[in-house]
């Protein structure tokens, strides 16, 4: 039995919505049944439902298209037969035949819409929270819960959001604050409430799209239509028990329940998936990519598993990209894009940051054991042979990289490194990474903003006069600086550690020591190029490249240095 839930990809080449990828969870072994999460959540939202369903079944927590880390399918506008499809197309890609369909609230509602339309695929479903509208509920709904998320120069989008988050806890729905819409829960501590809130971060705008899908679909014919065994029920502090008593002539097939408490409800879900007796799950397993773009994937290390983006539609040695502290494989994006058809491409979420572990020993964040996680990983990968390139406080890793796995490192390329004398160090250490958790009115959300942003004015941010200027376009569209948030958020703190590393390192003496040549490139508007260009001339090893502002340029300017 797997006891420790792992996170895969799963990638679709031809199906209706074109190529894209589903990110899931699984866990357990045995009898196979699919967790489908509410929105704007992910499937990290089932996770305590798989830690207790574990010794029962296989557990796979697919994120809805379009959340958590899964492609959307594209439009604008989906009906719940429309993720119904997509929950088909993700089963194909796995091999899978039957299986049985667990869902929450949203997930509940594609619960329904693939019980009413797929019974040969379903041994049986239970649909937790299962929502059943009036027509003028259906409408108040539509017009009023769904507000466009657009990001803000000034971050004003960040309290609306917490508020929200919160909001909903209090009242049900959230927008109307009368005293028979409220509701009587602990609110939930500051960190929780937090990370549901990052969940809402990576849909986006096109939270809208699930949600309206839920909302726009007739619950009641499904229930009506289905042949499909089916479970329907809620644990009596939901708020949408209610809608229980408001199903009307279900078909023969449907059963409903009153949950109880919440456990109870999953145990009342659990038995009546096991008395339908579900397939076991095949050994086969989804693991190729898409021709023409980064497709994502796992690989597993001693103390977890690696987020990685990758391309391999051109054989040759592979260019591997290491992204900046506090960044992720989005940040670098335009970079690693700029190489698919020239060579593979390999861009791999350091410890701690994008969704990747952090499998560091504990109480060793340090620009070796960032170098030794990578190495393990282009291992389990089989690569033989890499070009490095090192962004940021990356650079650095790049560097100890080459050394710790000489005979797999061919080139060095040290991006926008923080060559900064021991004084700047020094300072950088005390100010750059403030100390950011989340607090329960969402102040964090505003401080780091202007962290991120500032990053882009003022180098470094924090020496907010006229001498620090960044004298260029500053990178300030708000879904950018959004992007850049997100990452710092999604590391958990190891951004502060991963920086706090690059500080120390003794960049001087390593460079020194070096007799490879090693490429230092910055782009023209990048504060430090001087220092790059600078250390360059005192050390005949060292080459400088100056790159063009556009980052989809820069593979142009690299790849004959790395021939």
């Amino acid at each position: 039995m797997t006891t420790s839930i792992t996170r895969h990809f799963a990638s679709i080449s031809n199906g209706r919505w074109g190529p894209r990828q589903v990110h899931y969870r699984r866990v357990g072994s045995g009898p196979v049944v699919l967790c489908l999460h509410q929105s704007p959540l992910s499937s990290r939202d089932m996770l305590a439902t798989m830690e207790r369903w574990k010794p029962h079944f296989t557990c796979i927590a697919p994120d809805t298209p379009g959340f958590g880390l899964s492609d959307p399918l594209g439009v604008d506008r989906a009906e719940a037969s429309d993720f119904a499809e997509a929950v088909i197309e993700f089963m194909d890609a796995l091999g899978i035949e039957r299986a049985a369909v667990y869902g929450f609230h949203t997930g509940a509602m594609i619960t329904g819409a693939l019980a009413a339309a797929y019974p040969e695929r379903l041994v049986c479903a239970a649909a937790n929270g299962y929502v059943v509208m009036t027509e003028p509920d259906r409408q108040d709904f539509i017009e009023h819960y769904l507000p466009p998320l657009q990001p803000k120069w000034d971050g004003s989008h960040l309290t609306w959001l917490w508020a929200r988050m919160r909001e909903q806890l209090i009242f049900f729905p959230w927008y109307r604050k009368s005293a028979a819409a409220r509701l009587s829960f602990d609110l939930p501590p500051a960190e929780a409430l937090h990370n549901s809130l990052l969940d809402f971060m990576r849909a986006g705008d096109h939270y809208r799209v699930g949600y309206r899908a839920a909302f726009t679909m007739r619950s009641d014919l499904a229930l009506r239509q289905t042949k499909t065994p089916i479970l329907v029920t809620a644990a009596d502090t939901d708020v949408l028990s209610a809608d229980l008593g408001h199903i009307r002539h279900p078909a023969d097939g449907v059963t409903v329940a009153k949950g109880g408490s919440a456990d109870q409800t999953l145990d009342l879900c659990r038995d009546y998936i096991k008395r339908h007796k579900p397939p076991k799950m095949s050994k086969s397993t989804n693991h190729t990519g898409l021709r023409g773009r980064l497709w994502q994937d796992y690989v597993t290390v001693d103390g977890g598993q690696l987020r990685l983006r990758r391309n391999a539609d051109v054989s040759g040695r592979a260019v591997l990209i290491l992204h900046e502290a506090g960044g992720s494989t989005e940040s670098i994006e335009g970079l690693a894009a700029g190489f698919i058809g020239h060579r593979p491409v390999l861009a791999i979420n350091l410890p701690g940051h994008g969704e990747s572990d952090n499998t560091l020993p504990r109480g060793k964040v340090t620009v070796g054991s960032f170098a030794k996680a990578i190495a393990a990983a282009l291992q389990r990968l089989n690569i033989a042979e890499v070009d490095v390139i090192g962004v940021g406080g990356s650079a650095f890793i790049a560097l100890e990289l080459a050394t710790l796995a000489k005979s797999r490192v061919r080139h060095v390329v040290m991006l926008s490194a923080m060559l900064v004398d021991d004084v700047l160090s020094k300072e950088l250490i005390d100010h750059y990474t403030p100390d950011i958790k989340p607090v329960w009115y969402g102040g964090h959300l505003v401080e780091a903003w202007y962290v991120v942003r500032d990053q882009h004015l003022f180098w470094p941010w924090f020496r907010q006069k006229r001498a620090n200027v960044i004298q260029s376009e500053a990178e300030l569209d708000p879904v950018r600086v959004q992007r850049r948030l997100l990452d710092l958020f999604r590391s958990h703190g190891m951004w502060r550690q991963a920086h706090q590393a690059a500080f120390v390192y003794p960049w001087k003496r390593k460079l020194a020591k070096t007799r490879e040549a090693v490429l230092l490139a910055a782009p023209n508007a990048d504060p430090l190029k001087s220092v790059a260009a600078q250390a360059a001339t005192e050390m005949s090893h060292l080459i400088f490249v100056e790159l063009p502002r556009d980052s989809h340029d820069w593979a142009r300017v690299l790849l004959p240095k790395l021939t």
